[in-house]
This record gives C-alpha cells, structure tokens and sequence, in this order.
C-alpha cells in the first residue's frame, strides 16, 4: 500500500493538486488536517477535521487498515496543546484504543518515530512549517505489515 500523507495545508487546495499531479497512482491520498477547504476543492485527498476545520465537513478521525495494522488518523490538535508535540500522550491514547500508528498534523513539525510500541508519523506542513524547516509532506509505503516513510519537501513538487 502507498500513501500520499499530508497536514496543515491552511486553504492551498493547489498545493495538494500539484501532489496529485507530481504523485499520481497511489492508494490513498490522506490529509490530516486544517485542510480549510470544502471537500469538494480537497483533490480527492481524505480528510480530517483540524482545529481550524468546519466540523461538520470531516470526521475528527479515521481509521485505515492495513494488513494486521490498525491506523488511527488525526488532527491531534486534542491530544497536546500547541507546537510542542507530546509524543507520549499521542501514543498513549493511540493504545488505549488498540492502535499501532498514528497519522497526525497539527505542529506543523515533521515526525516520524516510534513511542512506546506505537508509530507515530506527522507530515509537518505543505503551508507553513514551525521549525524553520523547509515545508514537507510524506510517502508512506506498507508491505507485511511494516510502515516505511520518506520525507519529502516542497522542492519535490517543482
């Protein structure tokens, strides 16, 4: 399974048709969000609610299965508070119910790691990063039940 994985894309509906444009072909196309268009302008990514996001547009989160892998999409903006992840309590929350990964967004920082047994993967952002980072997304490849992520940069959609 390959996966177009991004977050935080504040209202830039052509950023994520050049994605689809300069990656075509991919199994999902998944946004996590304060994706702040309709689903209607999203270019067929799947999306979740961000803080910023009309409630009502997307769910708050997802749930993709991938072999064995239960994989739990969020904003995680209710799970720690600003752009200063806390690691620990995405993980824990994403045990407490039965999860082995997370895809989250919200600290506009990218991540990829494992806490506690749980990966936890977050694109950074395709709008505006917080480290001073260049403004990343994700590719994310599942084959028997193992999660591979290669980072990917804004320049990788020149």
């Amino acid at each position: 399974m390959k996966i177009i994985l991004v977050s935080d894309t504040h209202t830039n509906a052509s950023v994520l048709a050049k994605v689809k444009e300069k990656f075509p072909g991919y199994d999902h196309y998944i946004h996590c969000g304060d994706i702040l268009v309709s689903p209607d302008n999203a270019c067929g990514f799947h999306a979740v609610a961000g803080n910023l996001d009309d409630s009502s547009l997307y769910p708050q989160e997802s749930v993709l299965n991938a072999g064995r892998l239960r994989i739990l999409i969020k904003h995680g903006h209710d799970l720690f508070i600003g752009a200063d992840p806390n690691y620990r309590s995405v993980a824990r929350y994403a045990r407490k119910n039965g999860y082995d990964a997370v895809f989250f967004g919200h600290s506009h920082i990218y991540y990829d790691g494992e806490v506690d047994g749980i990966r936890l993967l977050n694109p950074g952002s395709l709008w505006k990063s917080r480290d001073n980072s260049p403004r990343t997304f994700m590719i994310v490849t599942i084959e028997d039940d193992v999660i591979k992520a290669e980072k990917k940069t804004s320049v990788d959609l020149l």
